[in-house]
């Protein structure tokens, strides 16, 4: 079976950024464990467990921990070649007897782990092992540990070895340590069992009954009816931030929609005149080579000097061209062309086979396209 204690610890750095913890990994004693924990009995009765001197200092257990991986919270099986990669961020080292505690360094490598345990304040460390529960003469202890094996070495919130496991029979509000520590775990993919939540919580309590109390009228509790009047208030007054927030995001929102549309909008009427542009160019070109005595202003559009082209050319009245639309137009425009390079093709055939200056001739349309006479 599996058992988690934990103990507290002191921090150093390498030159490299590493973390090495001059950690105390248990010591000898008789620890509370649940039922559930133990897997024996009621799961949530509290059984009492003997760590001996034969426990913990044998030669056997103390290389079993020396070379364990360190685990961010207690993994929910034992660490092994497969699963090493997945939840190691360190190692521990020099693990020796001190007195009645075993000791050793956490080196913690993961850059990762290092800030959560910086940021967070998390300060203990618990060994996970393997043992067997032997009968045992040990005067108020239940059960003694068998020498114990070494797997791995987390890093946690609070330990066994620094105080006694208390259980409540009510359900506690969450304490901030125990979400601060679940929190850290999310992050490693683990998550705390609804009896080591109620360990901390019920330890932490313990801890703050034992501050000084408070004198007597000194911030005494609100009364039912001031409770609810405040809860409404206090409620009203949320409802009314959030409404606000959402207006003023909605307002954002729509500000930034505007001045996208108007973006887009500059954006293709940039693209489509200079798309104009560059066609007009390439029409005012082919006009000019078309009709070179035709003149053309540098306000006429594509359709204007296609216009004048087809009119020069005496396809179409200009009085006809007025209702037409621009793909005629263009159509015209493009057998406009077409007769202008047949006319300039037929002069210059003319002028090498006459070898002279060409003549004005009459040019028979239905005989150069083809038709019947």
């Amino acid at each position: 079976m599996r058992f988690n204690d934990k103990a507290q610890t002191a921090r150093t750095f390498t030159k490299d950024g590493y973390l090495v913890v001059p950690a105390t990994l248990s010591k000898v004693g008789i620890f509370d464990y649940l039922d559930s924990e133990l897997n024996v009995g009621n799961q949530k009765a509290v059984k009492k467990v003997a760590r001996t001197e034969g426990s913990l200092f044998g030669n056997e257990t103390i290389k079993s921990f020396e070379g364990v991986p360190i685990t961010v919270g207690h993994p929910k099986e034992n660490v092994n070649a497969k699963n090493w990669k997945a939840l190691s961020v360190g190692v521990v080292r020099n693990v020796v007897r001190d007195q009645d505690t075993l000791k050793g360094e956490a080196w913690i490598y993961d850059e990762e782990t290092i800030r959560l345990i910086q940021d967070h304040g998390i300060q203990e460390l618990s060994c996970g092992y393997d043992c067997k529960l032997t009968q045992t003469q040990v005067n108020g202890a239940d059960y003694e540990m068998s020498p114990m094996i070494g797997n791995h070495v987390a890093i946690v919130a609070r330990g066994r070895c620094g105080g006694t496991v208390k259980l409540a029979d009510e359900e506690n509000a969450m304490s901030k340590k125990v979400k601060l520590l679940d929190s850290i775990l999310g992050v490693f993919g683990i998550s705390l069992s609804d009896e080591q939540k109620k360990q901390i919580e019920e330890e932490d309590d313990e801890q703050t009954s034992e501050m000084p109390k408070k004198k007597s009228g000194e911030n005494q509790p609100e009364k039912p009816a001031e409770q609810s009047a405040k809860k409404e208030k206090n409620a009203a007054s949320d409802e009314e931030k959030e409404k606000e927030k959402r207006n003023v995001k909605d307002e954002a929102l729509v500000k930034e929609n505007a001045e996208l549309k108007a973006k887009i909008q500059k954006l293709e009427d940039e693209a489509k005149a200079s798309v104009t542009a560059q066609k007009r160019s390439a029409v005012l070109a082919d006009a000019k080579m078309i009709s070179a005595d035709l003149s053309f202003a540098d306000s006429d559009t594509v359709r204007q000097i296609q216009e004048k082209v087809i009119v020069h050319s005496g396809i179409a009245p200009a009085e006809t061209l007025t209702a037409l639309s621009d793909e005629a137009i263009e159509g015209m425009y493009q057998a406009a062309k077409n007769i202008s390079k047949k006319l300039q093709d037929h002069q210059l055939g003319s002028a090498f086979l006459n070898d002279s200056k060409p003549q004005s001739v009459g040019i028979d349309f239905n005989k150069l396209y083809g038709g019947q006479q």
